[in-house]
């Protein structure tokens, strides 16, 4: 629920401006993702069962990598199950820990030919398979609020140009604008079915030691929000091994990676990209 203080002149323009952005949904309140992904987690409670105990989860795990990476905004700020539960809520149900970071900054990844990559002072990483669907490009015509997302079909078609099954990938690099987009992105994927998602995430599973690694660098919740780049460079970085104390391998528990998946999200769930990256 938003309440608007102002009158007058700068009151009159501030809803201009939001009613410019979000039409009429403005009067009820809702703008901004935020509230978009809020009402597609809400409804996700209501058809997977699933809610803040498998985010908890998520923004925990992803937290103790960023604990890894001194370049993380986030880095020496442990957090518990408890200061989850303690986190301010933003838009209900999600509290201020299921939120990305806002920052600013930028990343950049080379493309260029894998002859020319071998010539280059780091080892290189290919591109194995991309895969994009985009099922809608807005909230209010999505067939489905809560999912399936674009991931379904951009993660197979992703996979069949790579010619591996989920079972070849070493760790995940997700785009998380929220806890839900993990959770959501992943499943459609088809690393767990619905309602399957807080049985998938005890026990450490995304953690350093944890069997599917999931956003090593604390990802946008824990690292820096560098929109699409922050999972893609990760990925890269990782099959590089220049990821210091956070590399995949005997220092954090899991396996040497191979094979990395990546995703970027747009809109609210609308559009997907997923990426499969490989030690050249």
């Amino acid at each position: 629920m938003i309440s608007y203080g102002q009158s007058g002149r700068s009151g009159d323009s501030m809803m201009q401006v939001l009613a410019a952005l979000s039409g009429d949904d403005v009067v009820y309140g809702h703008f901004g993702a935020a509230g978009g992904y809020a009402l597609a987690a809400r409804r996700a409670m209501h058809e997977f069962r699933t809610g803040p105990k498998t985010w908890k989860q998520i923004a925990v795990g992803q937290r103790k990598w960023a604990n890894l990476n001194p370049r993380a905004m986030m880095c020496g700020r442990a957090m518990t199950g408890e200061d989850y539960d303690r986190s301010p809520l933003v838009v209900e149900p999600f509290r201020l820990a299921d939120n990305c970071l806002v920052t600013d900054g930028g990343r950049a990844c080379i493309v260029t030919t894998l002859e020319r990559a071998r010539d280059l002072r780091h080892p290189p990483v290919v591109l194995m398979g991309l895969g994009m669907h985009h099922p809608s490009a807005d909230l209010a015509g999505a067939r489905y609020l809560a999912g399936p997302t674009g991931a379904r079909r951009a993660g197979a078609t992703a996979l069949r140009m790579a010619g591996i099954t989920l079972d070849d990938v070493d760790a995940c690099e997700i785009y998380d604008c929220f806890t839900y987009t993990v959770e959501i992105t992943l499943q459609d994927y088809g690393f767990f079915g619905p309602g399957e998602g807080e049985d998938w995430f005890r026990g450490g599973t995304i953690e350093p030691g944890g069997r599917m690694p999931v956003n090593t660098s604390g990802g946008q919740l824990s690292e820096s929000y560098q929109m699409g780049l922050t999972p893609l460079t990760e990925g890269v970085m990782q099959l590089m091994g220049r990821c210091g104390e956070r590399q995949l391998g005997p220092a954090t528990g899991n396996r040497t990676p191979e094979i990395i998946l990546c995703s970027d999200n747009g809109g609210i769930l609308q559009s997907h990209a997923c990426y499969i990256l490989g030690r050249g």
